[in-house]
């Protein structure tokens, strides 16, 4: 993972977490180098079992359309969280971001059973369970995008 290498996370993943407060234009805002690793994994379903093209675009537009509503910082009425019981949302990853750069917490981005199996939900889940302000809430952040506690 980007986020354990500090040359991987410096030179390249850095750019992706310029926003602590992610709104659905800066989910493809990264370095390129960044682009072709997490886009890989989309490119590589279609790659190993060969479709037709209007079902490579749909898999790909679908796979956008996930990661502009990770990062919109909104909970639809039609999201997908509201009918996946696993699937990340906007929450979910706004506290990736939230919590700072080098964040050690909910890398999955689509499903949270991964963060789950590995322990890496734990502070998201404490923060709920706490009631702490999370990205939910953009009242914590000032005007001046720095963190209000």
């Amino acid at each position: 993972m980007v986020h354990n290498w500090d040359w991987a996370y410096e030179k390249i993943h850095k750019v992706h977490h310029e926003y602590e407060t992610p709104f659905a234009l800066s989910a493809p805002y990264s370095h390129w180098s960044d682009v072709l690793i997490l886009s890989s994994p989309a490119l590589v379903g279609p790659a190993m079992v060969p479709c037709h093209i209007i079902t490579y675009w749909l898999w790909f537009i679908l796979r956008h359309m996930e990661a502009l509503d990770t990062h919109s910082g909104y909970e639809f009425p039609w999201s997908p969280t509201k009918y996946i019981p696993f699937y990340v949302g906007a929450k979910y990853h706004d506290y990736h971001h939230y919590v700072g750069g080098r964040s050690k917490c909910n890398f999955s981005t689509v499903f949270t059973y991964c963060d789950y199996l590995y322990g890496t939900n734990k502070g998201y889940q404490h923060a709920k369970q706490i009631g702490k302000k999370t990205p939910s809430t953009y009242n914590s952040i000032d005007e001046n995008h720095s963190k209000v506690d």
